[in-house]
């Protein structure tokens, strides 16, 4: 029901794709994917730009003070494509286009402007952290998407997120040195 694939490997090929879109025209832009993704904060959700920079291997400083970004997994079937939808009838923020190492994945962000009483969370440049729903939560009927970070840790005791770093303090996040710049979009 998953994929087993070394996920940091797979995580920065992603990120890479995502903005290596140099060629220019209608059919690069629906090749490039979308122009925002959604998020979610605090159980509200907002845009986010895209296509701004990657920073792989970021320093000691820039981890410390950029923002988490909780990249959620969905397990899927090896050669899964297209968009799914979940038994409970939910479908994941990026649901399978464009095409990614890790294609069914919502975002979860701790805070952004606008939204009440998260601004001072948030930077711009966000820590890309890896987790992964369980296939048992992920394909009952009982799904209900992590949409706050508040949320993260009774998640991870009830058994609806797998263990994907053995050994760390939090074994089912996966703090990765990749910061992305993505800035919220006004009015979104």
């Amino acid at each position: 029901m998953r994929h087993r694939l070394p996920l940091f490997p797979l995580l920065c090929a992603a990120l890479a794709a995502s903005v290596a879109g140099l060629a220019t025209g209608p059919a690069a832009a629906m090749a490039a994917g979308p122009t925002s993704e959604t998020v979610y904060i605090r159980g509200d959700t907002a845009e986010i730009n895209p296509g701004a920079a990657v920073i792989f291997d970021a320093g000691a400083g820039l981890l410390e003070a950029a923002s988490p970004m909780y990249i959620i997994e969905f397990p899927v079937a090896p050669g899964t494509t297209g968009s799914i939808t979940l038994p409970s009838g939910y479908q994941p923020q990026h649901n399978g286009f464009p095409p990614a190492p890790i294609p069914y994945h919502d975002h979860v962000l701790a805070g952004a402007p606008g939204i009440s009483g998260t601004a001072d969370p948030y930077t711009a440049t966000l820590r890309l952290v890896a987790m992964r729903y369980s296939a048992a939560y992920a394909y009952s009927l009982d799904f209900v998407p992590i949409t706050s970070t508040d949320q993260i840790h009774a998640a991870e005791a009830a058994g609806k997120l797998e263990m994907i770093d053995p050994g760390a303090s939090d074994p089912y996040q996966l703090w990765t040195t990749t910061v992305l710049v993505r800035p919220v979009l006004p009015g979104a």
